[in-house]
């Protein structure tokens, strides 16, 4: 359970990071909307660390139109743990929701410029970035549990 609740932690660091738009320039960041969030997003970096200790952390996640997600987390050198489970944008940019086991998460803020997904925890304690890729590489099939 730890294990999921950590790895959708890493995930959603990463995706928030703007916490909505400009207020000076409201074209210059746009809001997090469902339809700009579907899509895979790789973590490409995080603000408070990307380690578990001195282990480094990838994550994918694929969210789906469906309003379902899919999450790939490896640490270190180990293999890759797979999560599932649903999520939801709400109308503010706000990300939020629930594993397959039932655990909630969120809500965190994003942001989504570009190829960029910006996500921030409440309190903009963590933000996180994730770059939109065109698929999870073969190599984290073959590396799962």
């Amino acid at each position: 359970m730890m294990k999921k609740i950590f790895a959708f932690a890493m995930v959603l660091l990463g995706l928030v990071a703007c916490g909505g738009q400009n207020k000076d320039n409201p074209d210059t960041t746009p809001v997090l909307t469902k339809e700009n969030l579907v899509g895979i997003w790789e973590l490409s970096s995080v603000s408070t660390k990307a380690t578990v200790g001195s282990e480094m952390v990838s994550v994918y996640v694929d969210f789906a139109s469906s309003g379902n997600f899919t999450l790939y987390q490896k640490i270190g050198q180990g293999r890759y743990t797979k999560f599932e489970g649903t999520f939801s944008v709400s109308a503010e940019g706000k990300l939020s929701g629930k594993y397959s086991g039932g655990a909630s998460w969120g809500p965190y803020e994003g942001a989504v410029s570009g190829s960029t997904l910006t996500l921030t925890s409440a309190g903009g304690k963590e933000v996180d970035s994730y770059k939109k890729v065109a698929e999870i590489p073969a190599s984290v099939f073959s590396e799962l549990y």
